[in-house]
């Protein structure tokens, strides 16, 4: 017969088998347990009787909310993992230093960013990430193991002293990460690192017991922004790959229409990834085809708002190139290239911060590439086209973000609609949240009315600029490059944070 799970054997030994006697204690552990860490969303969680009945019966199916998971712990001193094994015969188990840290970091990244839910029980070498998207992206899962970290000057020493262990969570060819824990007062700090990195280096050292990362691994809403974005987008893209290789070779028959507008519909097995890639990478051929033989630049309309939309200009390598084409086309001349944003304060209060940062980094390459970036916030303007306004009676339309077409694109000349677009052109020019006569005094208003911290993100992009994003996390797919990035890193880095 069977021994009871140490959850039942500790119930009846404390006299909490009936669902009301566990929950008092429950609840009273949680209040404590929330004020001992100061995470005041503790003291609401609580236990149905549904869960409870099941849990008793020792049937545990899948692993708790990282919340519920660190109050038993609590309540019991034991582990997660350990209260749904048989008991041992008469032995008290306290959960580990570690094993609490693991819990405690989960808890602390859930509560930071909603887009993230983690999945780890104590005393297992790995759990999983998920990752939602918010508007655009579709959201994926990826492997994730905690590990300790003691810390020296600016380095992060993370213990990797169980080699097995992480000889096991590193070797499949998966999408993870290992987090280093440092878990010193009320809040643990937090430093992330790319498995295949972390495979790398336990290749070059397989004898180390230790694996340092430099400050600039820390885990904060700008490394979570760029961890995010790439693996939804990365994932995405790498599932889509033999249908984009595909459809990108009948690009060419649309690009010889004046106008096009392909439906979703027509390609219903791409992510959202893929549907934005592709229709991005359109919609850049089109402008610049379009474009061919101007003397003079153009002036553009975008229509990202927000981080998740703007971070396609970070990660996609099409996007970077098609903006060096047009640098390197308008070099000569004396005008310089402007491009407008229409971000409403509505988009801005419903964004997180490490979405707003995608945003800023986004508007922020624009700037390194020469172009004049003007935001305006009236949401009147919000579903103006996207275009190239070219000196003349014309104007390029490319959509591709927020259509119901893979993309929408057209030539203009009808004086009402292009009238339309210069009122557009003139107001955000004119009511700019990014003023300023240079890049960097035009960045830091914008990162005002972001409520960016502007010192804390040039001394982020400095060290970032320093050890590179690729030292953080590396893309799979050959639709994206971490170049893009370390160049921004370097503009901003390279800006006085007091001025």
């Amino acid at each position: 017969m069977p021994r009871p799970t140490l959850f039942r054997f500790l119930l009846m030994e404390r006299r909490w088998d009936r669902w009301n006697a566990f929950c008092l204690q429950f609840e009273k552990a949680a209040r404590s347990l929330a004020k001992e860490i100061n995470a005041p969303r503790l003291a609401s969680v609580t236990v149905s009787r549904k869960s409870f009945d099941r849990w008793a019966k020792g049937d545990w199916y899948g692993r708790p909310w990282p919340d519920t998971a660190l109050i038993l712990e609590h309540l019991f001193e034991v582990p997660c993992a350990d209260l749904f094994r048989p008991a041992p015969d008469g032995m008290r188990m306290t959960g580990s230093e570690h094993e609490r840290g693991e819990l405690r970091a989960s808890l602390v990244i859930a509560e930071r960013w909603p887009t993230s839910r983690l999945f780890v029980s104590s005393g297992q070498t790995a759990g999983s990430w998920e990752l939602a998207g918010r508007q655009v992206l579709d959201g994926t899962t990826a492997a994730v193991t905690f590990h300790p970290v003691t810390r020296s000057g600016t380095t992060a020493h993370v213990d990797i002293s169980d080699g097995r262990a992480l000889d096991r969570f590193l070797r499949p060819a998966r999408r993870g990460f290992l987090i280093g824990v440092e878990d010193q007062g009320d809040t643990p700090q937090l430093f992330v690192v790319d498995a295949a990195n972390a495979r790398r280096a336990r290749i070059a050292s397989p004898t180390r017991d230790t694996f340092d990362l430099p400050k600039a691994h820390l885990l904060d809403d700008l490394t979570y922004g760029l961890l995010w974005s790439l693996v939804q987008f990365d994932d995405g893209l790498l599932a889509d790959d033999f249908a984009l290789a595909q459809e990108h070779q009948a690009l060419e028959t649309y690009l010889a229409l004046p106008r096009s507008a392909p439906s979703r519909m027509s390609l219903p097995d791409l992510t959202s990834a893929g549907t934005q890639w592709l229709g991005s990478s359109f919609c850049a051929r089109h402008i610049v085809r379009r474009l061919d033989g101007l003397t003079e630049p153009p002036v553009f309309w975008t229509r990202e708002q927000t981080g998740e939309q703007a971070a396609t200009w970070l990660w996609f390598q099409h996007k970077g190139d098609y903006l060096k084409t047009l640098a390197a086309q308008y070099a000569s001349t004396e005008t310089p290239m402007s491009r407008a944003f229409c971000v409403p304060e509505a988009e801005v209060n419903r964004s997180g911060r490490y979405e707003r940062i995608l945003l800023l980094l986004a508007i922020t390459l624009m700037e390194l590439h020469g172009i004049r970036v003007d935001v305006q916030a009236k949401p009147e303007y919000s579903d103006v086209d996207g275009f190239a306004m070219a000196p003349g009676q014309r104007a390029v339309v490319a959509n591709w973000i927020r259509t119901e077409a893979i993309w929408a694109v057209d030539t203009i000349s009808q004086r009402p609609v292009l009238r339309e677009y210069r009122e557009a052109l003139g107001e955000a020019r004119d009511h700019s949240v990014a003023r300023g006569p240079d890049s960097q005094s035009r960045l830091r208003s914008l990162a005002g009315y972001l409520d960016i911290d502007w010192c804390w993100l040039i001394e982020r992009c400095q060290e970032l600029s320093e050890c590179g994003t690729a030292s953080i996390m590396r893309p799979r797919s050959r639709h994206l490059t971490v170049d893009t990035l370390d160049e921004v890193f370097q503009f901003l880095g390279s800006l006085a944070p007091n001025l």
